[in-house]
């Protein structure tokens, strides 16, 4: 890929391209270094274009391949990350070798259970937490009206999780 990118290495420089290119956003410093750091982790880093379009390069490789990333498939990313280091967590607590192995995993358990509520509330803000608020408003607004039918709670649960079966499995989000 022909593109000049331009690494974000620092918070700030992801807060000041939010404040540019996705004021909605809004990530405070700490939200920033969460995604850089899960990044880093995972050998990949974000930059930009000159017109702010986002990137995400592979670290892993020698000259690793150049991808354009939106910020909302970096959000959505980093809570799968978070996701599966806080299984991982919570396996090992559950079968520890020993007392400090399980502290250890509990206090690793408790920074990623902190960081999931930081990319939770990022999450909502990306087109697929948009998107899951608003099927969700739809599910329980026909829920409320098959009730006003007379339909039991019951039989309209029913409905609403054949609904959320038919939603494609093809569609992102948590």
């Amino acid at each position: 890929m022909d593109v000049e990118v331009k690494l974000i290495a620092e918070p700030e420089e992801l807060i000041a391209w939010a404040d540019t290119y996705d004021i909605l956003l809004n990530p405070s410093i700490e939200d920033a270094v969460i995604l850089l750091n899960y990044m880093e982790g995972h050998d990949y880093v974000i930059g930009i274009d000159e017109e702010g379009k986002m990137y995400r390069q592979d670290m892993a490789e020698e000259n690793g391949e150049i991808e354009a990333y939106p910020i909302d498939d970096v959000i959505d990313k980093v809570c799968e990350w978070n996701y599966d280091l806080i299984l991982d967590a919570e396996a090992h607590m559950t079968d520890p070798k020993d007392f400090n192995e399980y502290s250890e995993y509990q206090s690793r358990y408790e920074s990623l259970k902190a960081d999931e509520k930081r990319l939770d509330r990022l999450f909502d803000k990306t087109c697929y937490g948009k998107e899951i608020i608003e099927i969700a408003t739809e599910l329980a607004d026909r829920v409320i009206s098959q009730i006003e039918k007379g339909k039991e709670p019951g039989a309209a649960a029913v409905t609403v999780a054949e609904d959320i079966r038919n939603y494609s499995t093809g569609k992102r989000g948590r």
